[in-house]
C-alpha cells in the first residue's frame, strides 16, 4: 500500500505540472527504483478503481482524476482516451444546453425536469402544462428551457417563436388581454386601427407562455379551453369566422390552481408541476445559485468580486420570501452599493456586511471589523460547489464502504472517516439561523439526557452540536434526499440491516432518538438517517462494542433486576447489563418464554451472560432457543457479582475464566454451554510479520473453492506464542490449521509450513485436514489451485514489492554462504522457508516497517554470538545492496529455522 500511494503521488505531480508526460510507467519506475511491471500493475489498479485517467499513447499516460476535475472545473465521465487530442478536448468545458443550465436539474429539480421534458415531448404537439410555485422560484426560466429543449430535440422548427404573456399586466383591462391573445379585427374597439393576428397565431408551431395565468378573466379562460380542445378560436370583432393555430401552451401561477382557475380549464391541463421554493432546495443549491449570480456580476462589471464570510453566511442563511428573485436582487444591490464606494481604478470589488440591502441587516448584528472579516473570492467560492452535495456525498461513500467491507472494523473505520469529512465540510456552511440551531440543539440535548441514563452512554456538547447540525442539513436538503432515497431504497435497507446486526445497541438508541425527533420536530426520518445516526453514536459517543457479548440480569420482584443492573452499569462506567424484572409468581417456564422473546430481538451475538437470582440453571439453559452462541449462566446474582462479571466482559476475558474468578468469592454456581456451530477458519500467522500473513491470506483465499464455509484470518505470531490456546479467539472459532513460516507449536492444531505448500509436500495431507468440510471435487479444485498459486516465483511476486528474482538470487547466495560457514546442510523445505522469510524480512527493512519482537532476545544475543556473526557475514552483500541492517531480533527467527532443520 505504501508503494501504491507513492506511485499515485508521482501521477499527482505530473498532473499538477501542467499535464507533464512523466505520468507513465517508465518514468515512475525510474523515479521510485521499482520494476516497470510492478509500476504498471499499480497504475492499472488505480485506473480500475476510477482514480486515474488513461491515455493510450506511447508510452501510456496517466493523470489523477480528482485533480483534473478541480483544475478544469469539469466532471470526467470517461476514464480512458485513445489520444492526447481526445483527452485535451474532454478537458474543455462544454457549453450547457437547455436544462443543463438549470442549477439543481440533477438534484432537487430532477423530477421536475423529467416531467417537463416528457410533457413538452408528448406526441404530436406536447401537452398543456401548468407550473405552480411561489414567486421568484424560476417558473419563467423553466418555461424558456422547455422551449430550448424542444428546439434542440427538433420537436419544433428552428424559426418558431417563444412568446411570453404576463397576464397580471392586464388585470385592469381583460378585454385588451383577450384581444392580444386571440387577435382582433380593425374597428373591433376604439384604437383598433388595423388587424392584429394575436399571440396565438404568432406563436404557431412554437411555445406560448402565459405567466400569472390566475389573472385571466373567466371569459378569456373559456375561449382558451375551446382553443385547447379543437385548435380553433374567434378573433375579437369577428364572431363569424373560425381561425386555427397549433402550438405548445405553458401556464404558470403563484396561486393554488384549484382556487383561481375554472374547473373546465383545469381539466384540460393534464400536467401540473410544482416548483419548490428556494428554502426547500437546500443549502447546496443555494450556494450554487450564489456563486452563479456573483459570477454573472463579475462578467458584467469586469471586476473580481470578493465577499466577506459574514456576507456569505447571511446570504446562505436568510429566508428569502421571494426566493431566487429576491436572492438575485439582494446580490445585485450589494454589488451596486459596494461599487459606489469602490476605487474605479482597481479591478477588485469587496462586498462587506454594510453593503447588504437594509432588509438583510439585523439590528443587533455584531459586525466584525474589516480586518477581522475574512474575504472569499467568487473563484474560491466555486470550490464549495461540487457535483454532489456534502450530505449526499457522505451517503454515497457510506454505501460504497458497505459494499467494499471486509469486516465490521474496516467498515466502521471507513464510515467514520466519511462522516468526519462531511462534518468538516458543513462547518463552513453551518452558521444558519442561530435561533433554529439553538432550538435543535436543545431538543437533541434533552433526548440524549433522557436516553444516556437508560443506555449508559456518555456524550459531550460537541456530540449534540454534531447531531443537531446533521439534522439541520438533512431538513434543508429533504427534497433531494427523498429523490436519492427513492433510487437507493434497497441499498439503504441492506446497510441499515447490517448496522442493526453488527451494532445492535447503537441501532436501538438511534431508533429511540428518531422516534423522539419525529414527535418533537414533526418530521419523518428515513432509514439512511437512522443508519448515519447509529454510526454517529458509535463514533461520537464512544460506545464500546458490547454487542458480541450480551449480559442480562434476571431477578424476581419489582425493579430488583433493574436496580442491580443500573447500579452495576454506573459503577462500571459502561452499559453492560440489560435487566428483566420477573413477578414472584412466574415459573421457570414462563421466565424462559420471556427470555426467548427478548433474545429474538437481538439479531447477532456470540456470548450470552445470564445472571439469575434463583431457580434451576439446568432448566433455564435447556429451554433457551439460542444457536451459534456460547451461554454462561450463574445463579445467586448480587451487585458485587455483577460488577465482577461486568469487568470481565469489558476486558474481553474468556467466559470460563470470568466465571472461575467470580465463583472464588461467591456461593454461586455456573453452567456454560459452548458454541453449537463455531465458524471454521484457517489462520495465517507468520514470524515474518503481519504484512506477510495478510498477503499469504490473499493467496489462500484465491486458492479455496468458492462459497466454502471456511474463512481465512490472520493472527500475530508473537501473540500466538504468548497466549497459545488461552485466547477468546479459539473459543469462538474452530481452527482447522495454521499456515505460516514458523511453527508456533499450538497443541492439537495442525501447522502447514508455507514451504511444504511450495514443494507440494502436504497435498495428500490436505485431504485429511479438510475432509469434514469440503467434498472430493472441491478438494481436487483446492489442490489444483495450491499447485498453481504456491509456486516459489508466484509466492515471491505476491509477497514482496522488490524485484523478486533479484532479491531471491541475493538471499539464496547468502543462505548458501551461511550453510558453508555453519557447516550444515539444510533441507529443501528449510531453504525454501528461509527464502520466503528472509525476502519478506528484507522488504520490511527497506520499507522501514516495524521489526518483529523475538522472545528472550537478550538471552539469545548472549548465547548465540557465533551464529549471529555467521549470519551477518553471510548476509553482508544483501545488507549492502539494499542498504539495510538485519537486527538481532530478526536473526533469532533465522536461528529457529536452522535449529528446526
Amino acid at each position: 500500500m505504501v508503494m501504491l500511494e507513492k506511485v499515485r503521488q508521482q501521477v499527482l505531480m505530473a498532473t499538477t505540472r501542467e499535464l507533464a508526460e512523466t505520468g507513465n510507467a517508465v518514468a515512475i519506475s525510474e523515479a521510485l527504483h521499482l520494476s516497470r511491471n510492478m509500476v504498471s500493475q499499480y497504475l492499472n489498479q488505480l485506473w480500475n478503481e476510477g482514480k486515474l485517467v488513461k491515455i493510450n499513447t506511447r508510452p501510456v499516460l496517466f493523470y489523477d482524476v480528482q485533480t483534473l476535475e478541480k483544475l478544469f472545473s469539469i466532471h470526467l465521465k470517461e476514464k480512458e482516451f485513445t489520444s492526447k487530442k481526445e483527452f485535451v478536448k474532454a478537458l474543455q468545458p462544454q457549453e450547457a444546453k437547455d436544462f443543463e443550465k438549470l442549477i439543481g436539474a440533477q438534484e432537487s429539480l430532477a423530477n421536475v425536469v423529467n416531467q417537463c421534458k416528457a410533457t413538452i415531448s408528448y406526441p404530436p404537439n406536447g401537452l398543456p402544462l401548468l407550473l405552480y410555485g411561489p414567486t421568484g422560484t424560476g417558473k419563467s426560466f423553466m418555461a424558456q428551457l422547455m422551449y430550448e429543449y424542444a428546439l434542440n430535440h427538433q420537436l419544433i422548427e428552428a424559426d418558431k417563436k417563444f412568446l411570453i404573456v404576463n397576464c397580471s399586466e392586464y388585470a385592469n383591462n381583460p378585454e385588451l388581454l383577450t384581444a392580444n391573445l386571440f387577435g382582433h379585427k380593425k374597428g373591433a374597439f376604439t384604437g383598433a386601427d388595423k388587424d392584429n393576428p394575436g399571440l396565438i397565431k404568432l406563436a404557431e408551431g412554437g411555445v406560448l407562455f402565459l405567466d400569472e395565468v390566475h389573472c385571466l378573466p373567466p371569459e378569456c379562460q373559456e375561449k382558451l379551453f375551446l382553443f385547447m380542445d379543437k385548435g380553433i378560436y374567434h378573433m375579437v370583432g369577428d364572431n363569424e369566422k373560425w381561425y386555427q393555430s397549433s402550438l405548445r401552451l405553458i401556464f404558470a401561477t403563484t396561486e393554488k390552481p384549484e382556487e383561481v382557475l375554472l374547473k373546465t380549464l383545469l381539466r384540460r391541463i393534464p400536467m401540473i408541476i410544482t416548483i419548490p421554493s428556494l428554502e426547500e432546495r437546500g443549502t447546496h443549491e443555494r450556494l450554487q445559485l450564489i456563486h452563479s449570480i456573483f459570477a454573472a456580476e463579475e462578467t458584467r462589471i469586469h471586476k473580481s468580486i470578493y465577499l466577506s464570510t459574514l456576507v456569505y453566511q447571511t446570504l446562505l442563511s436568510t429566508t428569502f420570501n421571494a426566493n431566487i428573485g429576491e436572492l438575485k436582487n439582494a446580490i445585485q444591490a450589494s454589488c451596486v452599493n459596494a461599487l459606489f464606494h469602490a476605487d474605479p481604478n482597481k479591478d477588485r470589488l469587496e462586498i462587506r456586511a454594510y453593503n447588504l440591502p437594509e432588509t438583510l441587516k439585523e439590528p443587533k448584528m455584531n459586525v466584525p471589523s474589516m480586518t477581522e472579516q475574512k474575504l472569499i473570492s467568487v473563484h474560491e467560492l466555486a470550490k464549495f460547489v461540487s457535483h454532489e452535495r456534502a450530505i449526499l456525498k457522505c451517503n454515497e461513500e457510506l454505501l460504497k464502504a458497505y459494499d467494499a467491507r471486509e469486516n465490521s472494523d474496516l467498515f466502521l473505520k471507513t464510515a467514520c472517516q466519511s462522516i468526519d469529512e462531511y462534518q468538516e465540510t458543513i462547518v463552513f456552511q453551518k452558521k444558519k439561523t442561530i435561533r433554529k440551531n439553538e432550538y435543535l440543539q436543545g431538543i437533541v440535548s434533552n433526548i440524549f439526557d433522557m436516553l444516556s441514563s437508560r443506555y449508559g452512554f456518555k456524550f459531550v456538547n460537541n456530540d449534540v452540536i454534531a447531531i443537531a447540525s446533521y439534522i439541520d442539513d438533512y431538513s434543508r436538503n429533504l427534497l433531494e434526499m427523498n429523490n436519492w432515497l427513492e433510487q437507493e431504497k434497497k441499498h439503504v435497507k441492506q446497510l441499515l440491516s447490517y448496522i442493526k446486526s453488527e451494532w445492535h445497541r447503537e441501532y436501538a438508541i438511534a431508533q429511540e432518538i428518531v422516534e423522539n425527533l419525529t414527535v418533537n420536530l414533526d418530521m419523518e426520518f428515513d432509514a439512511m438517517f437512522t443508519s448515519v445516526l447509529a454510526l454517529n453514536l458509535k463514533k461520537l459517543n464512544r460506545i464500546t462494542d458490547l454487542n458480541k457479548r450480551i449480559g442480562i440480569i434476571i431477578a424476581h420482584g419489582f425493579s430488583t433486576a433493574s436496580s442491580m443492573a443500573d447500579a452495576a452499569n454506573k459503577l462500571l462506567g459502561r452499559y453492560v447489563f440489560d435487566a428483566m424484572d420477573m413477578p414472584l409468581q412466574l415459573s421457570s417456564t414462563q421466565i424462559i418464554e420471556q427470555l426467548n422473546r427478548y433474545l429474538a430481538k437481538i439479531p447477532q451475538y456470540e456470548e450470552l451472560f445470564l445472571l439469575v437470582d434463583m431457580g434451576s440453571l439446568e432448566e433455564i439453559y435447556k429451554g433457551l432457543e439460542v444457536s451459534n452462541a456460547s451461554i454462561g449462566i450463574m445463579n445467586n446474582v448480587t451487585t458485587r457479582l455483577a460488577l465482577e462479571i461486568g469487568q470481565g466482559i469489558i476486558s474481553n476475558t474468556p467466559m470460563k475464566e470470568i466465571f472461575e474468578t467470580a465463583i472464588d468469592y461467591s456461593s454461586a454456581n455456573y453452567h456454560i454451554v459452548e458454541h453449537k456451530n463455531r465458524e471454521k477458519v484457517i489462520l495465517c500467522s507468520c514470524a515474518s510479520g503481519m504484512g506477510t500473513a495478510e498477503k499469504l491470506k490473499k493467496i489462500l483465499v484465491d486458492s479455496l473453492p468458492c462459497d466454502l464455509p471456511i474463512h481465512v484470518y490472520t493472527y500475530d505470531y508473537n501473540t500466538l506464542l504468548e497466549k497459545q490456546l488461552h485466547d477468546a479467539f479459539f473459543e469462538n472459532y474452530e481452527v482447522i490449521c495454521i499456515v505460516g513460516t514458523l511453527n508456533p507449536n499450538i497443541p492439537d492444531i495442525r501447522f502447514i509450513p508455507i514451504e511444504d505448500l511450495i514443494i507440494n509436500d502436504t497435498l495428500d495431507e490436505l485431504h485429511d485436514y479438510f475432509k469434514d468440510y469440503i467434498s472430493d471435487s472441491e478438494m481436487k479444485t483446492f489442490q489444483q489451485n495450491i499447485l498453481k498459486n504456491f509456486s516459489l516465483s508466484n509466492i515471491m511476486n505476491n509477497l514482496t514489492i522488490l524485484n523478486p528474482s533479484k532479491l531471491l538470487e541475493h538471499v539464496a547466495d547468502a543462505i548458501d554462504k551461511l550453510q558453508n560457514d555453519l557447516q550444515v546442510r539444510l533441507t529443501n523445505n528449510t531453504c525454501v522457508g528461509l527464502y520466503v522469510h528472509v525476502c519478506c524480512l528484507i522488504e520490511r527493512l527497506v520499507t522501514r516497517k516495524s521489526i518483529e519482537t523475538y522472545t528472550n532476545v537478550e538471552d539469545f544475543a548472549e548465547k548465540e554470538i557465533a551464529f549471529i556473526k555467521s549470519v551477518k557475514k553471510a548476509f553482508s552483500v544483501v545488507e549492502n545492496y539494499y542498504s539495510v541492517e538485519i537486527p538481532v531480533e530478526e536473526i533469532g527467527y533465522i536461528f529457529d529455522y536452522v535449529k528446526n532443520n
